[in-house]
């Protein structure tokens, strides 16, 4: 096998692992119906740009459907063809590997789609991508996101309560999927200081079976994601963008979590 059927096999598998994959690691059917609409109502000239922050095979589809001329970022150029090969509608795209901070401030775009992208940064870059999406967009554009936060309301006695209802309701959600947002809540709340593995191990770990412990083990990272206060987000976005419309998210595994937003360029 040449270095070629190498990668794609590669891409291939990737492609196949991340199929598996629901919401709400994934944009839901409404939050995709949420995105649409904003493109819509949005009135993008012919010929617009859009710039995705990530590889979301869901967004990269959105765009190329509405026939805007697309450009993707991600740092992971191999992750970035594996998730061609999930897109519903075909087309050409450009592509930028790098650092969403790094992008060429020469470039400039219509309108800006991420998925949860701020909170794949820790805040402090998080706090600078803000202003280069201002400064990326045209005069008018617009960015359609999927923002996390904190839930407040939420506290390390849940986890307890939220493992009895997962395996009382015979839940269809994958345990992992059905915890990542409530976990990482929690862990931006009471223990930023650690990592992903280290909070489950910590505290989530106590509340599972073996079982389970074994079956969520794969899923664990040493990564911190940023789930920062409502309040510190809506402030720092609204200092450089007029919020249009936002709408909450729903459904398994949300946890009060995930919401969704369209933001001006003032």
């Amino acid at each position: 096998m040449d270095e070629f059927d190498r990668e794609r096999e590669l891409h291939l598998w990737s492609a196949k692992k991340w199929s598996f994959v629901t919401p709400p690691m994934r944009p839901s059917a409404a939050e995709l119906a949420f995105y649409e609409k904003a493109l819509l109502e949005a009135s993008l000239p012919e010929g617009a740009s859009a710039l995705i922050l990530g590889a979301t095979p869901e967004l990269r589809s959105l765009a190329l459907k509405h026939r805007l001329r697309t450009t993707g970022c991600d740092i992971d150029a191999g992750f970035w063809h594996a998730m061609t090969l999930l897109r519903t509608v075909g087309g050409e795209e450009e592509f930028i590997h790098g650092n969403w901070l790094d992008i060429p401030g020469e470039s400039r775009f219509d309108v800006i789609l991420g998925d949860c992208s701020l909170m794949m940064l820790s805040w402090e870059d998080c706090r600078a991508l803000v202003p280069k999406l201002w400064a990326l967009l045209k005069d008018g554009g617009v960015s359609i996101q999927r923002l996390l936060t904190a839930n407040e309301a939420l506290t390390l006695d849940d986890i307890g309560p939220a493992m009895e209802a997962y395996r009382k309701d015979g839940q269809r959600l994958a345990l992992n999927l059905y915890l990542i947002f409530l976990v990482e809540s929690l862990r931006n709340l009471y223990r930023p200081e650690m990592t992903n593995r280290e909070f489950f191990e910590s505290a989530v770990f106590p509340h599972l079976t073996l079982a389970e412990i074994e079956l969520q083990r794969p899923f664990l990272i040493e990564r911190k994601f940023t789930y920062p206060q409502r309040t510190d987000l809506e402030a720092l976005l609204e200092r450089h963008f007029t919020v249009v419309r936002t709408e909450e998210s729903f459904g398994p595994g949300i946890w009060g979590v995930a919401w969704m937003s369209v933001l001006k360029k003032k």
